[in-house]
């Protein structure tokens, strides 16, 4: 009771406001934790899968086939385009361009290049450079042997049966030792020219049933002239240098140029050869013939084939030379009281 009055009796005093609830920080860390987590996930799963995306189109791209490089934009072996490096050789002196392609026959870079660099390098030189550089290689073979295949036009006829010969040779003095192989005309046939002892004659036997004598013979006569247009004096790669120089200066007399009409690369018998082609307003004796072509062999600047043409578009003669080899002879090599010959 006494209770109940006091309390009447107390004014009412204003009821204090409640406290705010403190943080829970733990909780609120964890709330925002929680709401970052999805977004967290979604991330690390999301850049793993962009990533393989990536690889997988860099892996896409690098399969597809690539356009080719063209001849024009192609490197060449040694530096430049082709057009720019036959440029560059064009400007130089027939010296330098004669020893730039003696540097690029015996390094083998000119066999390894693509048919396209290799006719604008030839191109761009000189004929002189060329001339140069065959001299150079024959002076270089001193004492030679090698096998040649001879297809002639002789009396306006083309034989059926070219010459197959075995031939050596000693350039200084000029000294030839020929034998005709089994498979060609003239098989079993062999002659001996050594200029020291007889320089306008030769000495040999027939092939056959008729070679049992051994006779001496004049190197440009009837004999010499029913089998062959050359003489002997024309088996050696000395003689092929001389030829061309010689039509370089008639087409020089004549005003025209001497460099090559055409030249073509291409592969003979599993050689690179490079075809050098002529065209003269004549025959001989002024030219070689109206239409000549040399194959040059790309690894070791020797020729290794002739054909001409005369003024009709007939073909008058077909050459190819194999297993060069270069040797060192004896006087035995031309002697005819040799054993391994048959005078």
């Amino acid at each position: 009771m006494i209770h109940r009055t006091l309390m009447r009796a107390m004014p009412d005093v204003p009821a204090m406001p409640a406290m705010p609830a403190m943080p829970d920080v733990p909780a609120q860390r964890a709330s925002r934790a929680a709401r970052r987590t999805p977004r967290t996930i979604r991330l690390a799963i999301s850049l793993p899968l962009l990533l393989a995306a990536l690889h997988v189109a860099d892996v896409r791209a690098q399969a597809q086939p690539q356009p080719e490089a063209t001849p024009s934009s192609a490197v060449a072996p040694d530096t430049g385009t082709p057009d720019a490096e036959a440029s560059r050789l064009a400007a130089m002196p027939v010296a330098a361009q004669a020893q730039w392609l003696t540097q690029a026959i015996k390094s083998g870079e000119l066999a390894k290049m693509r048919d396209e660099a290799i006719v604008a390098r030839l191109q761009a030189l000189q004929a002189d450079a060329l001339v140069r550089v065959l001299k150079a290689e024959s002076a270089a073979l001193p004492e030679y042997q090698y096998e040649l295949t001879r297809h002639e036009r002789i009396n306006d006829q083309w034989q059926t049966t070219p010459d197959r010969m075995f031939v050596k040779i000693r350039e200084k003095p000029l000294q030839i030792y020929a034998k005709w192989l089994p498979g060609g005309a003239h098989a079993g046939q062999e002659i001996i020219y050594d200029e020291t002892k007889n320089p306008k004659e030769m000495y040999g036997h027939l092939g056959g049933i008729l070679g049992f004598t051994s006779i001496w013979s004049s190197i440009d006569g009837p004999l010499a002239r029913s089998q062959s247009n050359h003489t002997v004096r024309d088996l050696g790669f000395a003689f092929i240098a001389e030829r061309i120089a010689h039509d370089g200066r008639s087409f020089r007399a004549e005003g025209l140029s001497d460099k090559p009409a055409r030249i073509s690369a291409s592969e003979l018998n599993g050689v690179r050869v490079a075809a050098l082609e002529w065209e003269a307003p004549s025959g001989p004796p002024q030219h070689y013939a109206r239409k000549s072509r040399v194959l040059i062999d790309l690894k070791t600047g020797l020729p290794r084939g002739i054909e001409a043409w005369d003024a009709s578009g007939q073909k008058i003669e077909e050459m190819r030379f194999e297993k060069v080899r270069k040797m060192q002879w004896t006087d035995a090599t031309f002697d005819p009281r040799n054993p391994d010959y048959k005078f």
